[in-house]
């Protein structure tokens, strides 16, 4: 006698179970479901306040640019001069330029959220938070337009049990 777990075992017609095939079952269609997504109109909008920003944002790049190398010129004339500077004078200047160089980079990291978001806005992606799938308030947006979260999930750390963005306090309900 086999043991139950034999792979050739037959059936009493002489066939094997291991031969048998399954009958193939049509699997069931999943209802697509529609991801929400601003319309081309608002998408458009959206561009615009981008774009404005990352112009006032350039423009805030070319004065901390301008004040850098001001910073750098007079440095170097001090050097060449006669009378030198005083140490404490040169500390803060040596601060005020690290504290230039950090807001450069600042700056630079903002105008490149802000083409990130102007990709998504081609992809129509814009605007629905990676982290719940809905629309984000279009308030939130507009005052923050390289955010990729809903202003409910920055808040509380959840997605809203009815789908809906809503921007309030975090003890407000």
């Amino acid at each position: 006698m086999k043991p139950a777990s034999a792979v050739g075992k037959t059936t009493g017609a002489g066939s094997s179970l291991s031969s048998v095939s399954p009958i193939p079952v049509p699997a069931k269609k999943q209802p697509v479901k529609k991801v929400p997504r601003y319309s081309d109109a608002d998408l458009q909008s959206f561009r615009v306040n981008i774009e404005r920003a990352k112009a006032d944002a350039l423009e805030e790049l070319r004065m901390l640019r301008e004040r850098l190398e001001d910073l750098t010129n007079s440095e170097a004339n001090e050097d060449s001069s006669i009378y030198s500077m005083h140490m404490a004078e040169q500390g803060s200047e040596a601060a005020e330029k690290e504290k230039t160089y950090a807001q450069i980079q600042r700056v630079q990291d903002y105008i490149r959220k802000l083409d990130e978001a102007i990709v998504r806005i081609d992809d129509k992606t814009y605007g629905i938070c990676h982290m719940c799938g809905i629309l984000i308030a279009r308030e939130r947006l507009l005052a923050v337009p390289i955010t990729t979260q809903s202003a409910s999930y920055k808040i509380r750390k959840r997605c809203p049990d009815d789908g809906i963005d809503r921007i309030q306090a975090k003890g407000s309900n």
